[in-house]
């Protein structure tokens, strides 16, 4: 556990020197004082200005920016003002005004120059609308100006200046505008594509709901962040009501909240309180329904419950996964490293906002790296479900392998079945095969003169030399008969021929091994037999076999048998010389017609005398 905690500490301290290291070394920024900012010996070359400081309130002095709204009521009217001493040569000067709520008019010397929404001094006659813009200001051959903002708000919770305004030069002005949006539409990208793709795997592989939620909670976060701030959502739609922008504000925020209750929820449900999760869901989506169709006053007279539900859960959170952590639980360090710098980012912006220290504004980039966290703590979830599913697959592969064994491939294909899995009592299939016998001759007197142990190593090697050759000819053994083989050849009667034939070279090469160390040479015999016949499967539900079916097999048992009365070694039915493809190849003897039990009619029996012609 301490191991994970260690590696988040490093995580925050690195993202946070690197967030930071932009503002190590600039230059002391000017201060407005009772409503004066003096830059006349300022160099634009130094860079921009923050204009915040003590500007005046309708003739009052206010410290800009602040949350106070008007002489501290969020909603009402008001005239900001600020004169503003120039340095030489500004000419090209540009402000950089971001949002105001929630409508102003903005005028130099007395001449208005830019107007976002309409004020208005009573609630009926105003238009809200806010969005950043780059404002040029009519500064050439001026040594001082004297800027006022006129503003009104009659709906938000937040009104007058609340953010900072930014002075410079008209391409430092774009620049830092250029910088805004595109890292905004970064911003906005990345944790859409987030959503994306955890959505998308979850459709794939539905079993584990925790990538689904966060790719929900991304969706939401993502296209809040086209509605706030830099407002990209207005620089596509620009005629949007302002109504229509406050509303998906705070229904994404609800919304993403209960995407994220349901996320630490499913993630480790081991740990979750089940009754937090719905008691957040609950309100998140109440809220959420609440800005949508309500009245734009409800939102804010319930912000602040909903504020303390949000902050609720992030403590709840933060407990579970803490429980997760201690137990060790794959993901957790990554969650609370990221959590962590999260809070830690707000926490500074809190800071710069009260006490205004000159801290970079960093929520956005934590947030970022939170949701990073978040989506490799996913990632890593479904890396370990995929290891254990490779893993898993692995061990069935290698069961199916072994069981393969027992009920031989071949019987799938004829069964049209792809999986041993597949397979049900009662599956058959009907066709038309050559069934092969072979056995070992005098095996009884040969066990006699071995130990049990023995006699397996015997029968195994002898099972082991004849088996390949079975299968080199499309053939497969059906079933091991103690001290012979049953086989089955789907194909032409040619290749059990060419088998037996092969059999014959292995048996004397076997043989010879055999003399040479002493032991007797061993002989078999084997019946040939084609016809009809049923492949399938009997047994009961707990234990069951696949069989063949059929006279046929009964005919090549009994040409088997006949092998001993006649002395030889491969003896084939007229059937089965019938339906040879290539008679022509192999060399046969007609032996004498014999009675099989179960048949009326008898069946021709031919010696395979030797070697195929070929």
């Amino acid at each position: 556990m301490f191991l994970h905690i260690r590696k988040s500490a490093v995580l925050i301290i690195f993202c946070l020197c690197s967030m930071c290291s932009t503002h190590v070394g600039q230059s002391q920024n000017p201060v407005a004082s009772a409503g004066i900012l003096d830059l006349s010996v300022w160099s634009w070359d130094q860079g921009t200005v923050l204009m915040d400081g003590e500007w005046t309130l309708d003739g009052a002095p206010w410290e800009v920016p602040s949350t106070k709204g008007f002489h501290g009521a969020p909603m009402g009217h008001g005239t900001y003002q600020l004169k503003i001493k120039l340095p030489e040569n500004s000419s090209d000067l540009a402000l950089l005004s971001p949002l105001v709520g929630t409508a102003f008019s903005l005028s130099v010397d007395g001449q208005t120059i830019a107007k976002e929404g309409v004020v208005s001094h009573s609630p009926d006659t105003g238009t809200p609308s806010y969005r950043p813009r780059i404002i040029l200001l009519p500064t050439a051959g001026k040594t001082e100006i004297n800027l006022a903002i006129e503003a009104s708000n009659w709906d938000d919770q937040f009104g007058g200046i609340y953010y900072s305004l930014t002075l410079g030069t008209l391409e430092q002005i774009q620049t830092i505008r250029t910088q805004a949006v595109i890292w905004e539409a970064f911003l906005f990208g990345a944790i859409f594509l987030m959503g994306l793709y955890h959505c998308g795997s979850f459709f794939f592989r539905s079993q584990n709901r925790a990538p689904l939620w966060f790719g929900l909670f991304c969706l939401m976060i993502s296209f809040r962040s086209t509605l706030y701030s830099e407002t990209l959502f207005l620089e596509i739609f620009p005629n949007v009501s302002w109504y229509f922008v406050i509303r998906g504000v705070y229904a994404t925020m609800a919304l993403a909240l209960v995407s994220f209750a349901a996320f630490v929820d499913r993630l480790y449900p081991q740990f979750s309180f089940r009754p937090a999760t719905f008691l957040t869901v609950f309100g998140g989506i109440s809220y959420a329904v609440i800005n949508l169709v309500a009245p734009i006053v409800w939102t804010t007279t319930l912000l602040v419950p909903f504020q303390l539900l949000l902050l609720s859960f992030g403590v709840y959170s933060l407990i579970t996964v803490g429980r997760a952590l201690f137990h060790k639980e794959p993901g957790a360090g990554l969650f609370v490293g990221g959590t962590l710098l999260f809070l830690l980012t707000v926490l500074l912006d809190i800071i710069k906002s009260h006490f205004f220290w000159d801290l970079p504004s960093l929520v956005n980039v934590g947030t970022f790296i939170f949701l990073l966290a978040q989506s490799l703590v996913v990632a890593r979830l479904f890396a370990n479900a995929f290891a254990t599913s490779e893993m898993h697959s692995a061990a069935l592969e290698k069961v199916n392998s072994s069981l393969e064994r027992f009920i031989p491939r071949e019987v799938l294909g004829l069964l049209n079945k792809k999986s041993i899995t597949e397979i049900a009592l009662g599956d058959f299939t009907e066709m038309r095969m050559t069934v092969f016998f072979l056995d070992i001759r005098n095996f009884t007197g040969l066990s006699e003169s071995m130990s049990p142990k023995e006699n397996f190593k015997f029968i195994n090697s002898f099972l082991k030399l004849f088996g390949p050759i079975i299968r080199d000819h499309n053939g497969f053994v059906d079933k091991y008969l103690g001290d012979g083989i049953m086989a089955l050849f789907p194909g032409p009667p040619d290749e059990s021929l060419a088998a037996a034939i092969a059999m014959r070279h292995a048996l004397r090469e076997y043989n010879d091994g055999r003399v040479r160390g002493g032991y007797q040479a061993v002989e078999f015999g084997i019946g040939i037999h084609t016809g009809p016949l049923m492949l399938g499967t009997i047994g009961e539900n707990r234990r069951m076999d696949s069989t063949v079916i059929s006279d046929t097999v009964n005919a090549a048992s009994r040409l088997e048998g006949l092998t001993k009365k006649y002395s030889v070694d491969v003896l084939v039915s007229g059937a089965t010389i019938e339906n040879l493809e290539h008679p022509e190849v192999f060399y046969t003897k007609f032996i004498a017609e014999e009675t099989v039990k179960g048949k009326l009619k008898p069946i021709e029996v031919f010696l395979l005398t030797h070697d195929s012609k070929n």
